[in-house]
């Protein structure tokens, strides 16, 4: 994991604005005041808290949301796996994005991901799901 990787997400995590090289962690908009925070790689949105949920509200449960911007690259996928790593331990094993034969999975089951649509991953008691793709509207 690079160093830009790793750093990100940990601001990310921490709900700190940061940032380095291609990569910014900032409020999700300008009107929102309750600090909801995003990150973005070249001003595209690629992960954020679903419904402002924190990192890990009082029953321990986690809603993070995920979109590739129609870019499935290298770096994308490299940001996204760092934050899924530190936001998903110790199941983070589980829960990553790769590349065969020019399609985009996530997981080790093998799950398609369209790099046009949103994504939500859900920890529950430490169950992790996967919710159906929405339109990228933003």
């Amino acid at each position: 994991m690079r160093k830009v990787s790793k750093e990100i997400a940990e601001a990310f995590i921490e709900n700190k604005n940061k940032v380095m090289s291609n990569t910014r962690i900032c409020p999700v908009s300008d009107w929102v005041s309750n600090g909801e925070m995003g990150v973005y790689l070249h001003d595209n949105k690629i992960a954020w808290w679903e419904n402002n949920h924190p990192y890990k509200n009082k029953h321990g449960n986690i809603h993070l949301s995920f979109c590739l911007c129609g870019w499935g690259t290298s770096t994308t996928r490299e940001r996204l796996n760092a934050i899924f790593s530190y936001v998903f331990f110790p199941k983070s094993d589980s829960v990553y994005l790769k590349q065969i034969k020019g399609d985009l999975f996530i997981n080790d089951k093998q799950i398609k991901i369209n790099e046009n649509l949103n994504y939500v991953i859900r920890s529950v008691h430490g169950d992790v799901f996967l919710d159906d793709p929405v339109k990228n509207t933003g």
